[in-house]
């Protein structure tokens, strides 16, 4: 049988990892800190990150370590494969011979497209080794409600056992906590107060009208948004991609509070459990990974900054555009 982590110090390394979360400023950190702190500690090389949407019938990558595309907001529906059965069960799921099970997953989605279900071209690819032999996804729970989905996998057959269940079930547990406590300060500061508009000295001088303009193609059906043809992201994370552009394009605006966007009531948020902070991470993730001329970054608790490095021309498609805008 292999192993993938050592057989003794588990303690220790669950200490050390905990000590490294603490250490983080926001959830953008934690998040890989979690997964690279399972690849240097526990010897995971190929690991998973998924939160429960809003819908509460998906799961969303928000982060991934040890693969050549991070697939960044790559979604499971609950119950499909091991990740979505370990998060519609609520328990860990562990398979040592994934040869068979991945073809037949190959062939249920081929037909599940061909059946008029998502388009391949507005669906991000969940990362995953193409000769993985085994898997283990553990749900990440707090106060009995489920928060998303820890996952590794390797090359070798039967690599993981019980022993690797525990110690991935206690890393859940620690992320699932560290991610609710982040996600209450979020929610209970307002951001403060910002400029509704930014001094000319303030434009970046990569925005200046020689630099060839992005476009941004943006569906509002589902939120599907395109930079130059090229599939970016849809749902929550598209439309608050849009809004932000959308207030930049009319009045210059760069920094926002999280609050401003809770109130917005283009973003489609669910009035419980809306995840805007995990889906601004998302976003600002998918853009990272794309090298987008457009970026966001956190500007302090509660409030997030837009980085505008090329003109950007906007087309809203199935609706008009929101003229509060």
């Amino acid at each position: 049988m292999t192993r993938c982590g050592p057989a003794d110090g588990d303690v220790h390394h669950l200490a050390e990892l905990g000590r490294r979360l603490t250490r983080c400023p926001d959830l953008d950190t934690l998040v890989g800190a979690a997964l690279s702190g399972l690849a240097d500690l526990f010897g995971y090389e190929h690991s998973l990150l998924l939160l429960l949407d809003e819908t509460g019938t998906r799961l969303y990558t928000i982060a991934s370590h040890g693969y050549r595309t991070q697939g960044i907001g790559s979604e499971v529906r609950l119950g499909e494969g091991i990740i979505g059965m370990a998060g519609a069960r609520v328990e860990a799921m562990r398979v040592g011979n994934l040869g068979r099970m991945l073809a037949y997953a190959r062939t249920v989605r081929r037909a599940y497209e061909a059946e008029g279900g998502e388009a391949p071209g507005t669906e991000i690819a969940l990362p995953g080794l193409p000769d993985a032999e085994s898997q283990l996804a553990v749900p990440a729970v707090v106060l009995g409600q489920l928060v998303g989905v820890l996952a590794v996998e390797s090359r070798d057959r039967i690599a993981f056992d019980a022993r690797d269940e525990d110690v991935l079930a206690v890393v859940a547990a620690l992320v699932a906590s560290a991610i609710e406590i982040d996600l209450a300060g979020e929610r209970e500061s307002d951001g403060g107060v910002v400029d509704a508009r930014i001094a000319r000295d303030d434009v970046s001088p990569a925005s200046a009208p020689s630099a060839p303009a992005t476009r941004v193609r943006f569906f509002a059906v589902d939120g599907s948004t395109f930079l130059d043809d090229e599939y970016l992201i849809k749902g929550v994370a598209g439309r608050i991609l849009f809004a932000l552009l959308s207030h930049h394009e009319r009045d210059g605006r760069l920094e926002f509070t999280n609050k401003e966007l809770r109130l917005d009531p283009s973003l489609e948020l669910p009035e419980l459990r809306d995840n805007l902070e995990s889906r601004l991470i998302l976003l600002k993730r998918r853009l990272d990974e794309r090298a987008a001329p457009v970026r966001i970054e956190k500007a302090g608790r509660g409030r997030v900054r837009l980085l505008v490095g090329a003109p950007v021309r906007l087309e809203c498609i199935g609706a008009a555009a929101d003229e509060d805008r």
